[in-house]
């Protein structure tokens, strides 16, 4: 019999399927049945073998098994990707949400989908489509149309088993420049260390997409200290928790989108809601790139679960860091982990900011130590951007001929794709042209 279904686990569990909840089972004596370990493996196996039309990823020897499985989704979105896991994990659901698989299967929704396909598969011809499975189910599952059998005798919609509101499911309006391009571009601002000055780069970054005529937005997923709606001065911000108990706020920062500054989702009140809201993130993000051609995301010091997501569903990442060598050593510290979760770092665009000709770290210096990135110099822009921002005066800085500005507007032309960087071009005001490669510094 071909194989119908590839298992991806690690070496014990496959030697042990009790391990797996699959008790009295011989894995590699299953015919409809492939079993590997490695990451690498699963890849190769599931790319070669045309018969497969599941694919269940439980963990794995050598990687995360939600990047396995975003990898899988990735490279054939047509086939069914589950990922199993024993442990109720919000954040583990939501990244798999953004990874766009077909569900996550707690061990007893596994073992019934196991034993679903092991009889679909015991009968002569027949397939894992829902239709088949309802001559062994003892549910029916009229009305539901292209879903498998999981539906039929779990009760779950493998198109929603990770649950969304309905508000931010339905379709919003996107602006003119949308039809032209297939999708808002996503960019994350991270960096290693507190003090880099990312906050101000996401602020500016985004003050300059808006000002170009782009619709633009700005997630604040620093969850614990984000403080951009005092950037760019906002008073009233709509929040992630706010978002979290009426996904219909959503709908609001279109109108927002419509004045001087970007529309914000602001980081939440209390600091003790971040560890509740990071669920949420995903789904906003997928929103707010349905309504906005720009979508700016700024991030915590912190690292954790909200980075992850963030960079899973980024378009651009700059990678932001000052003129210390502790700051270097942070940034490298921080891209250790990025390989580690399979994050993919090789169009991260790396900045020295609040750079001098008298500092310490230069691009060059950054690009040694990080095995060849292409790093930049963003050039100290004085009191004046501490002051304007911290004053609540946003578009005088962006009106200003800062040095730090024009680098800015610089960096937002590489980041984004074609047709928007034309019309950012188009819209930066005549003033003398200042690479953003070259070496920073007073003006």
């Amino acid at each position: 019999m071909t194989k119908r279904v590839l298992l991806c686990a690690d070496g014990q569990s496959l030697a042990n399927p009790t391990l797996l909840g699959l008790d009295d089972e011989r894995l590699d004596s299953i015919s409809w049945l492939a079993c590997v370990s490695s990451a690498e493996s699963c890849r190769r196996t599931a790319h070669a073998t045309s018969s497969l039309e599941e694919l269940w990823v439980v963990s794995c020897d050598d990687m995360d098994p939600i990047n396995v499985a975003a990898a899988l989704k990735r490279d054939d979105p047509e086939k069914r990707v589950y990922l199993v896991s024993f442990g109720n994990n919000g954040s583990l659901a939501s990244r798999a949400a953004a990874a766009k698989l077909d569900g996550v299967l707690n061990e007893l929704l596994f073992v019934k989908r196991y034993e679903q396909v092991k009889r679909a598969c015991g009968i002569q011809g027949k397939t894992l489509s829902l239709q088949s499975d309802e001559e062994f189910s003892g549910q029916g599952a009229k009305g539901a149309k292209g879903t498998g059998c999981l539906q039929a005798e779990c009760g779950v919609s493998p198109s929603r088993a990770i649950t969304e509101p309905q508000a931010l499911r339905d379709p919003l309006p996107r602006s003119p420049i949308s039809a032209k391009e297939p999708k808002a571009t996503t960019i994350a601002v991270v960096s290693g260390s507190g003090g880099s000055g990312k906050s101000t780069i996401a602020a500016v970054l985004s003050l300059l997409s808006k000002n170009a005529g782009l619709s633009t937005a700005v997630l604040d997923a620093d969850l614990q200290f984000g403080d951009m709606d005092y950037l760019l001065g906002v008073q009233e911000p709509i929040r992630i928790e706010d978002i979290a108990e009426d996904g219909g706020r959503l709908r609001n920062l279109a109108g927002q989108g419509a004045k001087e500054r970007p529309a914000l989702v602001a980081a939440p009140r209390r600091i003790e809601t971040s560890e509740v809201v990071v669920s949420e993130i995903p789904r906003i993000l997928e929103t707010l790139k349905s309504m906005f051609d720009v979508v700016i995301v700024n991030t915590g010091a912190f690292w954790s679960d909200s980075q992850a997501m963030v960079l899973e569903s980024a378009d651009s990442v700059v990678f932001v860091m000052d003129a210390r060598p502790s700051s270097l050593r942070a940034t490298a510290h921080a891209m250790e982990l990025c390989v580690r979760l399979g994050v993919a770092t090789t169009g991260f665009t790396f900045v020295v900011n609040k750079h001098e000709k008298t500092s310490l770290l230069s691009a060059v210096d950054v690009a040694c130590a990080l095995h060849g990135v292409k790093a930049s110099e963003a050039p100290y822009g004085g009191r004046d951007v501490d002051e304007l921002l911290g004053a609540g005066y946003p578009e005088e800085l962006i009106a200003s001929k800062n040095s730090f500005v024009e680098a800015m507007a610089d960096l937002l032309e590489n980041l984004l794709p074609d047709k928007k960087r034309e019309v950012v071009g188009r819209g930066r005001r005549t003033r003398k042209k200042r690479s953003f490669f070259s070496r920073g510094g007073r003006p």
